[in-house]
């Protein structure tokens, strides 16, 4: 699952490429510390006799907090390409010393700037998951299946006379 190549020496602690092309990004910007929350939640429900029980699990989104350090020689470029990836919300692959985590985001890139040397950046990444949300309905009972796909209809129009009869059924006059 490694991206072969890029990570030969030990000191790197991370790698970060374009999730379309695999093309390394930022590759002046040196990662000095690598945070990675993976995450998940137990859907947990009271038995009769007051215990708990789990049933299901959900997994989080995985979030990735990375503090990246650029030397004053190139941080004008090394930022911008990082706000333009920012910006157009460039889905990137990142390759750590034990895994590759797939379609994240930036989430927010805040930095701190020193007189004396480049810049400090605080990239915090979030998984991006696209999911499809196309639905098939399929009614349970026979009754119900001449209206599954009936779609959008037009209504009926409904003289004076026909609407007042309606509305004095409904406020309960008739």
């Amino acid at each position: 699952m490694f991206i072969e190549g890029f990570l030969s020496s030990s000191e790197q602690l991370t790698g970060i490429f374009d999730n379309d092309t695999y093309d390394q990004l930022f590759t002046d910007a040196i990662c000095t510390s690598l945070n990675v929350k993976d995450t998940s939640q137990l859907m947990t429900h009271p038995l009769e006799d007051g215990s708990k029980t789990a049933d299901h699990q959900v997994f989080d989104l995985i979030k990735i907090s990375m503090i990246l350090q650029v030397s004053k020689i190139n941080y004008n470029i090394v930022f911008e390409n990082i706000d333009t990836a920012y910006r157009s919300s460039t889905l990137l692959t990142i390759q750590t010393k034990v895994n590759v985590y797939k379609n994240m985001l930036i989430e927010s890139k805040p930095h701190v700037e020193g007189s004396q040397s480049g810049i400090i950046i605080n990239l915090d990444l979030t998984q991006f998951n696209v999911l499809s949300t196309d639905t098939v309905y399929n009614p349970k009972f026979n009754e119900d299946k001449s209206t599954s796909k009936k779609g959008i209809q037009n209504g009926i129009a409904v003289s004076p006379q026909q609407q007042s009869t309606i509305l004095q059924k409904i406020v309960g006059v008739v």
